[in-house]
């Protein structure tokens, strides 16, 4: 097998879950040449990969026949593409691509709408997104384990940064694209303040995208952090991908909410803290990290109220992430801060 097609086109979470998929294909078949197709806006996650050897970026300007001709122009015919987006549009661009053999990733949806609007669980095991992209290589490959993880290149942190995390750090991503995903601003205030008030040697670094400049102020002026200032380290949208996995291999501990970033941070050794609010294990989107562990309140009924998060709770209540307290994150956390005996 000499040329494979990989199309993935969003978003961050479900790309980086590609790349332990990516890292098979390269060692069962290395001398093959892994082409990717993913939106422009997501690219950065698939250049971070050491087994992607191009890719194809799809325009917000580009027709569907466009970025065909592209594919086209750069590779005429493949010896196997693997749709693991599986959509309308990639089912409708996959029968004008050229390959010897075809795969296509297969959603649960019918478990997905049963779980959310009648809360009927029907999934027997709870399988990782990952292995269910494997499974779409069925006939492909011989071994369908999952054995790989997140699998990203690391690039230099600037040395201010690399110097501050010489501490014992906590490294905290407290953003998400939904807000039902997204734990409640103050109970990260009140879990920062114990951790500097109770560990005096550790510091805090905030990591978030360009898109949470508003969460990350009103974190850097409230009066239970702002005494703690010179602690705590504000990275929005600074780092480029490869620096983030960088960092978060310095991290003593990291917490994040379930959010493509913490798929990225997923890729590190560190302990990750991961808290799952109206998303539920059985969707398959939780770290591949054998140090990670979830943290989510019990016996909330109206769990989930969708596979992918919503922009406000449909309870009006929130349970979900109020419920799930400080104190029970902090009791995760300073495991990984005291020191070993």
């Amino acid at each position: 097998m000499k040329n494979i097609l990989v199309i993935r086109l969003s978003a961050i979470g479900d790309v980086l879950l590609t790349t332990p998929v990516l890292a098979r294909l390269k060692k069962e078949y290395p001398d093959a040449q892994i082409s990717f197709l993913v939106k422009e806006q997501y690219a950065e996650f698939v250049e971070a990969s050491p087994h992607a050897d191009q890719i194809h970026i799809w325009k917000k300007d580009q027709s569907l026949w466009q970025i065909r001709q592209s594919i086209a122009a750069a590779t005429e015919n493949f010896d196997l593409l693997l749709d693991l987006q599986s959509n309308l549009k990639t089912r409708i661009l996959a029968l004008f691509i050229k390959a010897e053999k075809k795969c296509r990733y297969k959603k649960p949806y019918l478990n997905r709408l049963l779980l959310v609007y009648f809360k009927r669980n029907r999934y027997v095991e709870k399988l990782k997104v990952s292995e269910r992209y494997l499974a779409a290589l069925e006939g492909v490959l011989a071994d369908l384990t999952l054995r790989e993880k997140v699998t990203l290149k690391r690039e230099k942190l600037p040395r201010k940064i690399a110097n501050f995390a010489e501490a014992p750090t906590v490294l905290i991503a407290p953003g998400a694209r939904w807000a039902t995903k997204r734990w409640p601003a103050e109970y990260f205030v009140s879990l920062a303040s114990k951790i500097l008030e109770k560990h005096p040697a550790a510091h805090i670094i905030w990591l978030g995208g360009p898109g949470e400049t508003e969460v990350f102020e009103f974190l850097g002026r409230h009066p239970y952090l702002k005494r703690h200032e010179k602690r705590m380290l504000f990275l929005a949208g600074v780092l480029s991908v490869g620096a983030m996995a960088a960092l978060a291999d310095q991290s003593r501990v990291m917490v994040s909410n379930d959010s493509g970033l913490m798929h990225l941070l997923s890729s590190s050794k560190t302990a990750l803290i991961a808290l799952f609010l109206s998303t539920v294990e059985e969707f398959g989107f939780y770290p591949l990290s054998e140090k990670a562990a979830i943290l989510s309140a019990s016996d909330i009924p109206c769990r989930p109220c969708s596979h992918k998060g919503l922009a406000a709770c449909p309870k009006k209540h929130f349970r979900c992430g109020f419920n799930l307290t400080a104190d029970a994150v902090y009791a995760s956390v300073v495991r990984h801060l005291l020191p070993e005996t």
